[in-house]
């Protein structure tokens, strides 16, 4: 019989093993199978590996030694699942299941690296107290017919979608005013800890938002993010208060593996007490001009579908148009549970 390397365990799948990941010496190697996965449904990002590090040193609530598993077929890494949990703001736990698959990963590799991320998640539910409702959560980087009916199979069902919109052309932008008081003022370094609380305060009430977003583990992680521009980014104030934001970057992988000139309008956030005087709407005109200015020639965003501030409806008027879909996959934790 053959001697399994140090720490891997067999799955159902011939020749597919389960094994913990060497972090960072690996890094490279997951945030390929990540953007392979990705590009293969259409995804329009291409993804760093210097993101990944920043993301990964970040974390809240997973280990990287428990919590973090590569799926290796033939001595090849060609998939891996990653857990956390967090109490929501809207109530309730959820189990985030993250998981990665090569196109080239081998049939039953998704399902073998599922059954590792309930189990773990199911491990880490008996050290937590109680509760309820508790949901397990999966998120695919690639989303398939054939990996959605896995999904399916095993009880979940899909509860909120997520689109990446596009605006294939950054002329015509309108001119649009803020309102009388607001302004926007070139970000400087001293003004980094203020834009990151008022993000933090104006997605409070979202999907997936949980106390941790203000934890200093995050501020660190909003610090250290590789893209960050601040001469790019729009960023309103009312006095000594920040209003609204959109904090775009460039992606220079764009360009270089899907040939596009595509700029991010991102992290777009407007103070709840500000919300309808079209302040969102000028910030992002102004970001499309600072992208067109850079040399882009579109700009992509990503949305709640469902977001109760109206948010798909607002972009869908400044030009974007749906190219893709995320779905935020849910079922109870426990077996029967009726939540």
């Amino acid at each position: 019989m053959a001697t399994l390397p140090l720490g891997a365990t067999p799955t159902s799948v011939p020749g597919l093993l389960l094994r913990p990941v060497r972090w960072p010496e690996e890094a490279a190697a997951l945030n390929d199978i990540n953007n392979a996965g990705c590009l293969s449904t259409g995804n329009l990002e291409v993804y760093s590996v210097e993101g990944l590090l920043n993301r990964y040193a970040h974390l809240v609530h997973c280990d990287l030694a428990t919590d973090l598993r590569v799926a290796e077929h033939e001595g090849r890494p060609v998939a891996y699942a990653r857990v956390k949990w967090q109490d929501e703001t809207r109530g309730g736990r959820i189990h985030v299941q993250m998981l990665f698959t090569h196109p080239d990963a081998p049939p039953g590799t998704l399902a073998a690296i599922l059954d590792w991320a309930e189990t773990r998640s199911a491990e880490i539910a008996t050290g937590l107290p109680p509760s309820p409702p508790a949901w397990l959560s999966v998120f695919l980087n690639e989303e398939t017919p054939a990996n959605r009916a896995i999904l399916e199979s095993r009880g979940y069902r899909a509860v909120r979608y997520f689109f990446g919109m596009v605006r294939p052309t950054l002329d015509d932008v309108p001119e649009l005013l803020l309102p009388p008081g607001v302004e926007v003022r070139a970000v400087r370094p001293e003004h980094l800890r203020a834009i990151w609380e008022a993000e933090v305060a104006a997605f409070s009430g979202h999907w997936l938002a949980s106390a941790d977003d203000a934890s200093e583990v995050r501020w660190e992680g909003f610090r250290g993010e590789p893209l960050n521009d601040l001469s790019l980014w729009q960023v309103a104030w009312a006095g000594d208060a920040v209003v609204g934001m959109v904090r775009p970057y460039i992606n220079p992988l764009d360009l270089e593996v899907l040939g596009v000139r595509r700029g991010w309008c991102e992290n777009i956030s407007t103070h709840a007490d500000w919300r309808g005087r079209g302040i969102a709407k000028a910030l992002i005109a102004r970001a499309l001009v600072a992208l067109r200015d850079r040399g882009m020639t579109e700009a992509a965003l990503g949305v709640d579908a469902d977001n109760e501030t109206g948010a798909l409806g607002v972009y869908r008027s400044m030009g974007f148009e749906e190219r893709t879909r995320e779905t935020d996959f849910r079922r109870p934790l426990a077996a029967g549970d009726p939540s």
